[in-house]
């Protein structure tokens, strides 16, 4: 026996079970309330991803900041030890460094230039934080000098600076800022 519908045709007993579902009458898709229930399920699965999302690629961008900087502080600390003071600038300082969309930096140095150099990340977006990195001649407990290095980001997202690092015996962050690095 064979049975024969539109373009299936199988024999009985050849596989028949398989099409059986597919040969029912009455059965033409899915009812609207099984596609409002998916949608809804969407919506939600994708309103609980989307901000944690959103927060990676911020998160990406600051990763950039965090390694320029960093890469600045350890260039003024070799600087500083090789001449006694500290670089006014990146190309002085010989690194290939660039203004991104995301950030702009800048070095700023104390009057002398020998005491300490500042290492600005500003952040051109609202939905970034801004970083300030400052390699800086301290005293340790003995009364001989180091070079001290540290990294600090700011506790919002906000545009713009961030509060420049404290120097006092150390390098410490200032209370608008937390530290994150060397």
């Amino acid at each position: 026996m064979e049975i024969r519908q539109g373009a299936f045709s199988v024999k009985t007993g050849q596989g028949a079970w398989l099409l059986r579902g597919a040969l029912r009458e009455g059965d033409e898709g899915f009812t609207l309330l099984e596609v409002t229930i998916v949608l809804v399920i969407s919506g939600i699965l994708a309103a609980i991803a989307l901000p944690s999302f959103l927060n990676q690629a911020n998160k990406a961008k600051q990763v950039e900041a965090k390694m320029y900087l960093g890469t600045l502080n350890r260039a003024q600390q070799g600087y500083m030890l090789e001449r006694a003071r500290f670089a006014e600038s990146v190309n002085e300082l010989g690194i290939a460094l660039y203004n991104s969309p995301n950030y702009s930096y800048s070095i700023h140095l104390d009057s002398a230039g020998n005491q300490y150099a500042v290492h600005d990340a500003k952040a051109l977006s609202a939905n970034l934080r801004p970083y300030v990195g400052m390699a800086a001649v301290a005293q340790d407990g003995t009364g001989d000098a180091r070079v001290e290095t540290i990294l600090c980001e700011s506790k919002t997202a906000q545009p713009g600076q961030a509060e420049q690092p404290v120097l006092n015996a150390s390098v410490s962050c200032a209370a608008s800022t937390e530290p994150v690095g060397q």
